[in-house]
């Protein structure tokens, strides 16, 4: 029997196909999450001390710092594990040291680093009685080494430090995640885009309430 004779098929299931895009793709756009600030270290515009051993950064604050972030507002992490606290005494006192998990889909476009800083209550949620600390990024794991990936972070409480500390010179650009395309842009045009969003909206029910099934002609 020639292979021209072989009846072609196509699989109805292509269970490799389908399990890669529900885990990489659909589920890191379209699952439950939390929203998060993300601090990301902006390692072309950081001022690194390569003179001495490479030892990365003047100070982590303060006038003398030359570590820059960029702030990404309103971006969706997954996985979020809950705070593990322990006490520890050290020379400074008594410190209350939290420790946690969470995971950043691939689809972002951005690589995370250890350094980056993520606030987990924004002030918007809480306005008069902002009180949560900063987490320090401290462990970033690849999950697999394909396209697309998950990052695994592993956060640490930030002992002493706000965001003030960090808005106050260390910002070069913020940006927002924009959930229409899923995608992190400059706040600037995600404003711009979001507001065409609104209006195409408006336009959409306009039209929709001039349209006459009968005729199929809009009428005003």
């Amino acid at each position: 029997m020639s292979l021209d004779t072989i009846q072609k098929y196509q699989r109805v299931y292509e269970y490799i196909s389908d399990y890669h895009k529900l885990l990489y793709d659909f589920y890191s756009k379209h699952a439950v999450s939390f929203l998060v600030t993300y601090y990301h270290l902006n390692v072309d515009e950081t001022i690194w001390d390569d003179n001495k051993l490479l030892g990365g950064a003047y100070e982590d604050f303060g006038s003398l710092t030359g570590v820059m972030y960029d702030k990404i507002l309103l971006l969706p992490v997954y996985f979020m594990e809950d705070v593990t606290t322990a006490f520890d005494g050290q020379e400074i006192g008594y410190v209350k040291d939290g420790n946690t998990s969470l995971t950043i889909p691939s689809t972002y476009g951005f690589i995370p680093y250890p350094g980056d800083i993520i606030k987990f209550n924004q002030t918007f949620l809480r306005q008069t009685n902002d009180i949560y600390p900063l987490f320090r990024i401290e462990g970033v794991e690849k999950s697999v080494n394909t396209d697309f990936t998950f990052w695994k972070l592993t956060a640490n409480q930030y002992q002493s430090r706000t965001t003030a500390n960090i808005e106050e010179q260390q910002l070069n650009r913020v940006l927002t995640f924009l959930d229409y395309d899923k995608k992190i842009h400059l706040l600037d045009d995600s404003s711009y885009l979001t507001r065409l969003l609104v209006k195409n909206e408006s336009l959409r029910a306009t039209l929709k309430d001039l349209y006459d099934n009968n005729s199929g002609l809009y009428f005003n």
